[in-house]
């Protein structure tokens, strides 16, 4: 039988030594500075150090390069990147420099020197590494409303990217709608390289909205890296809206909800009805070019074929619905539609409504059996239920809030 009592002396006889060594052992490394239960702790030793590693390969731009100084500060640093220097900031207490925004595709050079708490330097450091080289860098082409542009209460936001994106949950995360006023709001991506964002309700007049993408460094997949990031800002005008009636050929402007002005007008004739639904007015021309062929009306040689230029046109979809005079179809208006699908207003009536418009404003149309789909037109999102455009974000979250700190890069919560 195996003696349990002898067992127990020889693990009391280990758990014994250990704990002398260990004593031992803090008291050989101490000194300076009284640590947990009195042994005092060995004083840092001064080092200098950078955030990326020496030697290191494809290295991200999002973050700047740092160099710090571990008890001691910091004498001088040197980065140089593609034969310049990268210029920095040095903390007040010289304990850490901060670059500037770091290059794409660079071998970078760094060289460090210190001096420790007692005046003794710091041994050098010296390291190179190189960043990563994108397949190709990710921008925003364009963004609409415009910087500075004044719009209409139905405008959404479109955000286009000179390339398709992959990750656009990524993406989505690194884009920022801020109104002033309170607004629920959701981002829709309508391409690969369109996303739009419209709040649930038309917008509150007189509301400033600021768009920032912070998309620089962002590593978007597929070997694509955000190039900058971008800020633009615009407002939101008079609360108006316009209301086509198809079958009692009139056109009603109302602002603030009240009727204001009631025109009589034709529509689109039976072969080619003007569309049912939320139409946005996008564009405004003094005159306007219009061929029936161009949006797969009437081929020349084909009866209803036309070719002409005419004044005062508003576009309110792609598929060529237009609000505009049309001095022909004068004794039609209020009484038969009879155009191919445009709003045909008398001279008088077009220029007042052309001058009433703003790019943005809702045109809805009623009482026609062809509702207005999301293929016919560039501005659709009105069209598409609530839920089934909060889907369309690849959060799936509609967004309300503050926004985050400009290079934040989660996404940013509207409000």
């Amino acid at each position: 039988m195996r003696d349990t009592r002898a067992l127990r002396c020889v693990l009391a006889s280990a758990v014994l030594v250990t704990m002398t060594s260990a004593t031992v052992a803090g008291c050989a490394t101490a000194e300076a500075g009284a640590g947990r239960y009195g042994v005092t702790q060995r004083a840092p030793v001064p080092l200098l150090r950078a955030s990326v590693p020496a030697g290191a390969e494809a290295i991200g731009v999002a973050a700047p390069l740092v160099v710090s100084a571990v008890g001691g500060t910091l004498t001088t640093v040197t980065v140089t990147g593609g034969g310049r220097p990268l210029p920095g900031t040095l903390s007040a207490d010289r304990t850490r420099w901060t670059s500037r925004a770091l290059s794409y595709n660079t071998l970078y050079t760094v060289t460090a020197t210190g001096m420790g708490s007692e005046g003794r330097p710091i041994p050098a450091l010296s390291s190179v590494f190189r960043t990563v080289k994108p397949a190709r860098t990710l921008e925003v082409d364009a963004v609409r409303p415009g910087n500075g542009q004044t719009v209409g209460v139905a405008m959404p936001i479109s955000i286009y990217f000179n390339h398709p994106v992959r990750d656009k949950a990524a993406v989505e995360r690194r884009l920022a709608v801020v109104p002033t006023a309170p607004t629920e709001g959701s981002f829709n991506w309508v391409a690969d390289d369109q996303v739009n964002w419209r709040p649930k309700e038309f917008w509150a007049p007189g509301t400033t909205v600021t768009v920032r993408s912070t998309l620089r460094g962002l590593d978007a997949g597929a070997g694509t890296f955000g190039a900058a990031d971008e800020v633009s800002a615009f407002t939101v005008g008079r609360r108006q809206e316009a209301v086509g009636d198809v079958n009692r050929h009139t056109l009603t402007l109302f602002s603030d909800g009240k009727p204001v002005r009631t025109m009589p007008a034709s529509f689109g004739r039976a072969q080619y009805p003007t569309q049912s639904g939320v139409h946005v007015a996008f564009e405004k021309h003094a005159t306007k070019r219009m061929r029936s062929a161009s949006w797969g009306g009437p081929r020349e040689g084909e009866p209803g074929f036309y070719d002409q230029v005419l004044p005062l046109a508003v576009r309110i979809s792609a598929n060529g619905e237009f609000v505009h005079v049309n001095g022909a179809t004068v004794r039609d208006q209020g009484r038969r539609n009879v155009s191919h699908g445009c709003v045909n207003l008398s001279p008088a009536n077009g220029r007042a409504f052309y001058d009433w418009v703003q790019i943005g404003d809702p045109v809805n149309i009623v009482g026609s059996a062809k509702p207005l789909t999301r293929g016919d037109g560039d501005i659709s999102d009105w069209l598409v239920p609530w839920d089934r455009y909060t889907a369309g974000s690849a959060l799936r979250l509609p967004l309300l809030g503050d926004p985050p700190a400009p290079a934040a890069p989660l996404n940013p919560l509207t409000e």
